[in-house]
C-alpha cells in the first residue's frame, strides 16, 4: 500500500478503532472495579484511562518510514491504544486479570507482546524499560455505540506503574535515536534510573504490606461495624475515611475481643438503631458505621470518650442524650 491508500483506509476505519477502544476501556474498567472492591477505581488508577488514535502523520511515519512491514497497514497493531497506570507492580496483575476476564467472556483474543516480569527473569542484571503490553483483537460479533467491530481489529493496551510511566515519559523520544541511546553515559543514566525505580517499587510493596498488617485489626473491626450497621438499620453504611480516624483514635480503649462485646451490647440496646435512623440525612456521622462504636464507648467509658472525641461535639451530645447520659461538653 502507498501513502494515499493507507490514509484513505485509515479515514474510513477510524470510527471502528475508536469504538473498539471504547469497548475495551469500558469492559476492563468494569471488571477491574469488581476486583478492587475496597478502593474506588479512580483512586486505583493513577492516570485517567483515555484511548488515543494515531494521527495521520504518525501512522504514515511508522507504517512506511520507521519500520519495515510486509503489510504496512494491517501489521500496525497500535493504530489505537490506551494505558492503565497503577501504583505498584502487584497492581499490574489486577489489570491483567481483568483483561483475561475479557478473554473468558469471548470479547477478545489477547497476545502479551511484552512482560516486565519475564524480562526481569531473562535478564536479571539488566535494567531496561519495563511494562506490560497487550494487543487485544476483537472477536466476531462485537458492537459498540452502533458500530460493528470487525473480527481481528487490534488495540494496544499498556499497563505500567506510576514510576514506570514517569520513566517512559522521560525517555520516550530517545527510543528513536539509536546514536543517542548507544552512548555509554546515556545507557548508564537510564540503567541507574530503572534500577532506582525497581528498588523504590520494592520498598513501596514492603511498606504496603507493613501498613496492611498494622491496620488489619482496625479493618476487621470496621468490616464488622459495617455489617452490623447495615443489618440493624437496613441502610447502606458510609465508607468515609473518618471511620478509620475514629477507630484509630479509640483502638487502645477497646477490649480484647471488641466485636463480640459490641455485638452483645447492641443486642441489649437495639433502640440505638432507631435513634440512628432518625438522624440519617441530618447528621453525617450517623450514616457511618463507627457511630455504633461511639454509642458503645459513650456507655462503657464516657469520660475517656469525651476526652478523645475527634468529631463534631454536637454528634457526641446527641449520642449521650440518646443514652440518657449527661454531656459535659
Amino acid at each position: 500500500m502507498n501513502e494515499a491508500q493507507i490514509l484513505e483506509r485509515w479515514q474510513r476505519e477510524k470510527p471502528i478503532y475508536e469504538a473498539w477502544a471504547d469497548f475495551i476501556r469500558l469492559k476492563v474498567c468494569e471488571r477491574l472495579a469488581t476486583l478492587i472492591a475496597q478502593a474506588p477505581l479512580d483512586y486505583f488508577l493513577k492516570v485517567p484511562v483515555k484511548y488515543r488514535l494515531k494521527s495521520d502523520s504518525t501512522l504514515i511515519d511508522k507504517a512506511l518510514h520507521r519500520k519495515k512491514y510486509e503489510n504496512p497497514y494491517d501489521d500496525l497493531t497500535d493504530k489505537v491504544g490506551m494505558r492503565f497506570v497503577v501504583l505498584l507492580t502487584s497492581d499490574i496483575k489486577k489489570v491483567c486479570d481483568a483483561i483475561d476476564g475479557g478473554i473468558d467472556a469471548g470479547w477478545w483474543d489477547a497476545s502479551k507482546d511484552r512482560d516486565y516480569e519475564q524480562e526481569r527473569l531473562a535478564k536479571p542484571l539488566e535494567f531496561s524499560y519495563q511494562s506490560v503490553h497487550y494487543v487485544l483483537r476483537a472477536k466476531e460479533g462485537i458492537e459498540q455505540s452502533g458500530v460493528e467491530i470487525p473480527s481481528g481489529t487490534p488495540c494496544e493496551v499498556q499497563i505500567r506503574t506510576l514510576l514506570q510511566h514517569a520513566h517512559s515519559e522521560l525517555t520516550h523520544d530517545t527510543l528513536y535515536k539509536p546514536k543517542t541511546t548507544a552512548k555509554p553515559e546515556v545507557k548508564r543514566t537510564v540503567a541507574k534510573s530503572m534500577a532506582l525505580i525497581e528498588a523504590t517499587d520494592e520498598f513501596f510493596e514492603q511498606a504496603m504490606k507493613n501498613l496492611d498488617e498494622a491496620s488489619r485489626t482496625q479493618q476487621q473491626l470496621l468490616d464488622f461495624l459495617t455489617e452490623i450497621y447495615q443489618n440493624g438499620t437496613g441502610y447502606r453504611a458510609g465508607t468515609e475515611r473518618s471511620n478509620q480516624l475514629f477507630i484509630d483514635t479509640y483502638i487502645d480503649l477497646l477490649p480484647t475481643e471488641p466485636s463480640e462485646k459490641i455485638r452483645e451490647y447492641l443486642s441489649s440496646k437495639s433502640f440505638i438503631f432507631d435513634k440512628i435512623k432518625e438522624q440519617l440525612g441530618v447528621r453525617h456521622f450517623f450514616g457511618q458505621p463507627t457511630i455504633l462504636l461511639a454509642y458503645y464507648l459513650a456507655d462503657t467509658q464516657p469520660a475517656q470518650m469525651q476526652d478523645l472525641w475527634p468529631m463534631e461535639p454536637a454528634d457526641l451530645a446527641k449520642v449521650f442524650s440518646d443514652l440518657g447520659k449527661r454531656y459535659e461538653g
